[in-house]
C-alpha cells in the first residue's frame, strides 16, 4: 500500500508544474482560455462513425492483505485499468466551395480516433489515487496526449474528505450553457454537452454535514507566474424538493464571482437554473469612436456583470408495455451579462473588426457569446424496434436572429459500429454571430 501512495504523490508533484504552464488562472476561472474552432465543434458526436468500448483490467499484488468485507465498496488489493476506445470518420460536402482558389469541395478524415486511459488504486479506505488521460489522432491535428485527471484522495478522521490533483469541478447544472461553470478550465460546448471537462490542479476539502455539503478549493493552476492561490467554496442543501448550491471564487486583484444553482421538478418536467455575478473581468469592449480612422476603439471596464440561465426537460415514453418509443424535449435560455446591448456594430463595421482583431487589440475571446440573448432547443426521438434515434438541435442568438439548426440520425443496430448522418444549417444576416 505504501508503494502505491508513494507512486500516485510522485506523479502528482511531477504533472503539478507542467500543467500550471499552459493555462492562466483567470481564464481557469472564467473560461476564457477554452476557444472551440469549427473543426473542433464538427468533431462532435452527430459525426462520429464508431461507437466507444469500454475495458477493465485488473492488476493484482499477491503479497497485499485480504480487505475486510466490510470494506469491499471501499477498498481494493487489486489496481483497475480501463478506458474507451473509440474512432470517427468525418465525410464533408460544400456546395458553395470556390474550387476555383483551391477550396474544396469534398473532404474526409478521423476525426476523433481516441484513446482514453484510467488508473485507479484504492489500496485501503482511506485513500485512492486516479489517473485519467487521452491519446488521440486527427487528420487535421496528428497525434496529441492529453491529461485529463490526476488526484489522491483521502480523509481525516472520516469527517474531511480531501483531493489533491488535476480534477474535474462542475458546478454548473445548465444542459447548454453554464454560467456557473466557473472552475474548469474548458467550457461547455452546447453542441457537446455531455463531454467531460477539463478542471484545474486543486486542493479539495469536502465535509458533509447532514444532507448537505461544504466544500473548500484552493486552486494553483497559476502559482508559477507569480499569482496567488485562488480561494472557492460552495454549499449544497435541500429546499423542500429543490437542490439548491451558492458559491464563490475569489482571488487578490484578479476576477472574483458569486453564483447560485437550483434544480427541481414539476409534475414530470424537470428543470434548471444558475445565477452568476461576476466582477474584476477586465473585459475588452468595441465603441465607436470618431477621434480614431477606423471609427472604433477598444476599452476594458469594471463593471459587475449579472448572467442567469433557466431551462428544463420533459420525456413521454410509449404507454404500452412495448416500449416502442420515447420523445425527449429540452429547452434552455440564457442572458449572457457579458454581451453587447446593441449588436448593430458587428454589421456596420465587419472590416474595421476584423482588422482590430488582426492587431490583437481585441481578441477572439472577446469577440465570442457577443449576445445577451440565446435559446437552444432539442428533440430527441428513440424507436426501439427500429434502432434509429433522430434528433433536431437548434441554438439561437436572440440579439441578432442568427442561429444554427443541427439534425442528425442514429443507428443502433451494428454491434460496436453506430453510423450516423448529419446535417447544419447556419442562417443570420451578413456579420451576425451564426452566420
Amino acid at each position: 500500500m505504501a508503494i502505491v501512495k508513494l507512486l500516485f504523490i510522485a506523479l502528482l508533484l511531477s504533472f503539478t508544474a507542467v500543467l500550471a504552464q499552459d493555462n492562466t488562472l483567470e481564464d481557469s476561472l472564467f473560461g476564457g482560455s477554452s476557444e472551440t474552432s469549427e473543426e473542433e465543434t464538427a468533431e462532435s458526436d452527430e459525426n462520429s462513425l464508431f461507437g466507444g468500448s469500454d475495458f477493465i483490467i485488473d492488476i493484482t499484488d499477491a503479497d497485499e492483505p485480504a480487505v475486510s468485507v466490510s470494506d469491499e465498496l471501499l477498498a481494493s488489493e487489486a489496481v483497475a485499468i480501463g478506458g474507451r476506445i473509440s474512432g470517427g470518420l468525418r465525410l464533408s460536402i460544400d456546395p458553395d466551395a470556390d474550387t476555383e482558389n483551391g477550396q474544396e469541395m469534398f473532404s474526409a478524415g478521423l476525426t476523433n480516433l481516441n484513446t482514453r486511459l484510467f488508473l485507479d488504486a484504492r489500496p485501503d479506505t482511506e485513500f485512492r489515487g486516479f489517473i485519467k488521460g487521452d491519446i488521440s489522432y486527427s487528420t487535421d491535428d496528428g497525434i496529441s496526449v492529453d491529461l485529463r485527471e490526476m488526484f489522491i484522495d483521502t480523509d481525516i478522521n472520516n469527517t474531511v474528505f480531501l483531493r489533491l490533483g488535476k480534477q474535474t469541478v462542475n458546478w454548473g447544472v445548465g444542459r447548454y450553457f453554464s454560467p456557473a461553470n466557473l472552475i474548469n478550465i474548458e467550457t461547455l460546448d452546447p453542441e457537446n454537452p455531455d463531454e467531460e471537462l477539463a478542471g484545474p490542479v486543486a486542493l479539495k476539502a469536502q465535509i458533509p454535514i447532514g444532507l448537505d455539503n461544504l466544500t473548500a478549493y484552493a486552486i494553483v493552476d497559476d502559482i508559477d507566474n507569480g499569482n496567488p492561490v485562488a480561494l472557492a467554496s460552495r454549499y449544497e442543501f435541500l429546499l423542500g424538493a429543490t437542490e439548491v448550491t451558492v458559491g464563490g471564487v475569489y482571488q487578490f486583484n484578479n476576477p472574483w464571482s458569486l453564483m447560485s444553482t437550483a434544480v427541481g421538478s414539476i409534475g414530470d418536467i424537470s428543470w434548471f437554473a444558475e445565477t452568476v455575478l461576476e466582477g474584476n473581468t477586465n473585459n475588452k469592449y468595441i465603441i465607436e469612436d470618431s477621434s480614431q480612422e477606423s471609427g472604433l476603439s477598444v476599452r476594458g471596464t469594471d463593471d459587475v456583470y449579472l448572467s442567469a440561465t433557466l431551462g428544463g426537460s420533459y420525456t413521454f415514453s410509449d404507454p404500452s408495455e412495448e416500449d416502442n418509443f420515447s420523445l425527449s424535449l429540452t429547452g434552455q435560455y440564457l442572458f449572457n451579462g457579458f454581451g453587447y446591448s446593441d449588436l448593430s456594430i458587428f454589421s456596420d463595421k465587419q472590416q474595421e473588426i476584423s482588422n482590430l482583431a488582426r492587431t490583437d487589440a481585441i481578441s477572439f475571446g472577446d469577440l465570442r457569446n457577443r449576445s445577451q440573448h440565446y435559446a437552444a432547443a432539442n428533440a430527441s426521438l428513440r424507436l426501439s424496434d427500429y434502432d434509429f434515434t433522430p434528433s433536431v438541435l437548434w441554438l439561437g442568438s436572440l440579439g441578432d436572429g442568427s442561429g444554427r439548426l443541427s439534425t442528425s440520425v442514429r443507428y443502433s443496430g451494428i454491434d460496436n459500429i453506430t453510423p450516423s448522418f448529419s446535417y447544419s444549417y447556419n442562417y443570420g444576416d451578413e456579420g451576425s454571430e451564426y452566420a
